[in-house]
């Protein structure tokens, strides 16, 4: 019974540190009264936890700016000490940044994929010494060992492991063994990337503050990714949100993952390209658009089909979440700046009469780097955790 409680004390002194850390990563910046408050604990405890964070050079307490009288003590996290590197694989383009605790990005680099043999046996490697090569130039930065791996595709975020992503035809790879093989000495957080845009934008962007919301990302692939009640809502097996695989026409296209008739085969930024080309081979996105402008028929239906499918997966996601938000992102809204306006004017277009008001639709607030940021701030929770323990 002893052990027991010295156990049970352990694990409430954890969880405390936790909601501390938490509440005053949430909230930015707030003082020991504030956190006592929102936390529902006593002022001693939060006090008591703050100093041993402080001393650990996790936290900090400084004067408020810009108050009149006597200014108040805030307690915030300690950006300089727990910067977070991040990488974005695309099709395209590997994306790497540094990325601070309040979501900014303190330092960014591209570099364009190597398209002759897009395998995990080729990319993981040449992507393990790119990260290489940018981890040693932040020498004399002070940075966290923790980088935040965003992959497009279902992801074990436990095993570190790419399940599948259509995208990409691979299935099965150990992305987090290969870079801890590659990078010894540093550790890694695997994460989907519409889960990293929801958590990009749900702590920094355009649905900061948000309790439920829905993001839509409109890329290579379809995916979704969804925060319920403040946290990311992962389901089974981290599978929730792929709804770039759900059936809609049993007689349609094959998809890449090898079923008929997937959301993705009619409403992918890849899927539209193909269909455009039958008629005007190798038309790519503003060519198309400049044609529906112009008022060309078969454009003006490739574009309306766009349109249309967005809207029946904006009414899954509205029927099947009641979300207070859902956010549109991904590469299709970054094709040309007339996307973005042809989608919010007739995306609730299928909705159902009870729900055509009961969200707001926005668009994504940081493009590309939203994974990025995502990725940071999944390497800093990770970090935060272990703090705790």
């Amino acid at each position: 019974m002893v052990a027991g409680r010295k156990v049970d004390k352990v694990l409430m002194r954890q969880n405390n540190t936790r909601l501390v850390l938490n509440t005053i990563r949430s909230a930015g910046e707030m003082s020991r009264a504030q956190a006592a408050e929102a936390t529902g604990m006593s002022i001693v405890t939060v006090g008591r936890i703050a100093d041993e964070l402080i001393e650990r050079g996790v936290l900090r307490e400084q004067e408020k700016d810009g108050c009149i009288g006597r200014p108040p003590r805030v307690l915030s996290l300690n950006g300089d000490r727990l910067l977070c590197p991040a990488a974005f694989l695309s099709r395209e383009q590997l994306y790497l940044g540094l990325v601070s605790p309040a979501g900014q990005l303190c330092r960014q680099v591209s570099h364009p994929v190597p398209q002759e043999s897009f395998t995990s046996q080729q990319v993981i490697p040449w992507m393990a010494e790119r990260l290489k090569d940018f981890l040693h130039s932040l020498s004399g930065t002070a940075f966290q060992q923790t980088v935040g791996v965003v992959i497009p595709g279902i992801v074990d975020i436990d095993r570190g492991e790419l399940e599948f992503s259509a995208n990409f035809r691979w299935r099965s790879v150990p992305v987090v063994r290969q870079l801890e093989q590659a990078l010894p000495g540093y550790s890694f957080v695997l994460e989907n990337d519409s889960k990293a845009i929801a958590l990009a934008e749900h702590s920094f962007g355009a649905c900061s503050g948000c309790r439920n919301m829905v993001v839509l990302n409109l890329s290579d692939g379809i995916g979704a990714a969804v925060i319920l009640n403040g946290e990311i809502y992962r389901g089974k097996d981290n599978m929730a949100g792929e709804i770039g695989h759900i059936t809609l026409n049993p007689a349609g296209k094959i998809c890449e993952c090898g079923k008929v008739g997937c959301l993705q085969t009619q409403l992918s930024h890849r899927a539209i390209l193909a269909e455009a080309g039958t008629v005007y081979p190798g038309v790519t996105f503003p060519q198309l658009l400049e044609y529906y402008q112009r008022g060309d028929p078969f454009a003006v239906g490739v574009i309306r089909q766009l349109t249309s499918y967005t809207s029946i997966a904006i009414n899954l996601l509205a029927n099947t979440y009641a979300p207070d938000v859902i956010l549109l992102c991904g590469s299709l809204l970054r094709a040309h700046p007339l996307i973005p306006s042809l989608l919010t004017d007739s995306c609730r277009d299928s909705l159902s009469e009870y729900m055509q008001n009961t969200f707001q639709l926005k668009l994504e607030s940081f493009g590309v780097t939203g994974s990025l940021i995502g990725g940071g701030a999944a390497a800093l929770q990770q970090v935060l955790d272990r703090l705790c323990r």
